[in-house]
């Protein structure tokens, strides 16, 4: 018999062959990750709407150490419940690199007084990276899920970021009012919708009410019909909208750490686009 009858002639037929030589047991397993059933989630949209209010309110007070305090405790509830909500491994250590990454941006936003505000948030954000970079080489929980520790606790560290950002919205902080405003409508909205036909008009019509809701904050506060408005009204619901339902599909989202980290982190990812409009509307 010839070796060209002998042995498989494709990549294919060699990977069955190889296969069929070993054992089911020696069969690597691979969990199945089912997505979580669309329904009304009713503490994420009460984490979403009383921390949204919260941060309007303090976006009102004249001394901004009222909005880092807010926003900190916003960035706390991440920081303790989004390592679970992704189920880590090593979720305390992922806490803690998030913990002190949020002391890091309190000390940079409170210890810098005038413009430019954020100049020091980026050397909080890079020592959180490198916290959580070498983190793995001394906890072996971590080294379990590597890539995943990594991704999640990096990711963790974005939103972290992202929400002292909006403390560096100057001209009164009207932006931030309208953005905390119109999230906290938009979890309104996400409830009403999102079971049956109206969940396929979930974004559309969640965008639509932010604007108007960002509208309508704007003419309360300077009785005026301001175009940015109801664009960071629309972006912001949208943006928030739209982690909420991405996080919305871990399977731990109906635990209560989960949900209250899941409505806070819809509020600090809008951050850079809030700061963005401010920049480009009222300089």
């Amino acid at each position: 018999m010839s070796s060209a009858e002998q042995l498989p002639q494709t990549r294919a037929e060699r990977r069955r062959a190889q296969q069929g030589r070993r054992g089911p047991d020696e069969t690597p397993a691979r969990p199945a990750l089912e997505a979580a059933p669309a329904r009304p989630r009713p503490v994420v949209a009460a984490a979403t709407m009383v921390l949204g209010l919260a941060v309007a309110v303090a976006s009102t007070a004249t001394e901004h150490s009222l909005l880092i305090g807010v926003v900190a405790l916003c960035a706390v509830l991440v920081a303790v419940g989004l390592p679970r909500l992704v189920g880590l491994v090593g979720a305390r250590a992922s806490s803690v690199v998030l913990l002190l990454t949020t002391a890091g941006l309190v000390a940079a936003r409170m210890f810098k007084e005038g413009e430019p505000l954020l100049e020091l948030v980026p050397f909080a954000a890079a020592g959180g990276f490198v916290m959580a970079c070498l983190t793995p080489l001394v906890s072996a929980a971590a080294r379990r899920q590597l890539t995943w520790w990594l991704s999640a606790t990096s990711l963790g560290v974005l939103l972290l970021v992202s929400g002292f950002v909006l403390t560096g919205v100057s001209d009164a902080r009207r932006p931030v009012i309208v953005a905390a405003v119109a999230i906290a409508v938009s979890a309104v909205v996400e409830v009403i919708m999102t079971r049956g036909r109206a969940r396929s008009w979930l974004l559309p019509v969640t965008m639509v009410v932010g604007g108007i809701a960002g509208l309508v904050v704007e003419l309360a506060v300077r009785d005026e019909m301001l175009v940015w408005a109801v664009l960071v009204g629309v972006l912001a619901a949208g943006i928030a909208l739209a982690l909420r339902q991405v996080l919305a599909q871990l399977p731990r989202i109906d635990e209560p750490v989960g949900s209250i980290a899941t409505g806070a982190a819809s509020l600090l990812v809008v951050g850079p686009v809030v700061l963005t409009l401010a920049r480009v509307f009222l300089g």
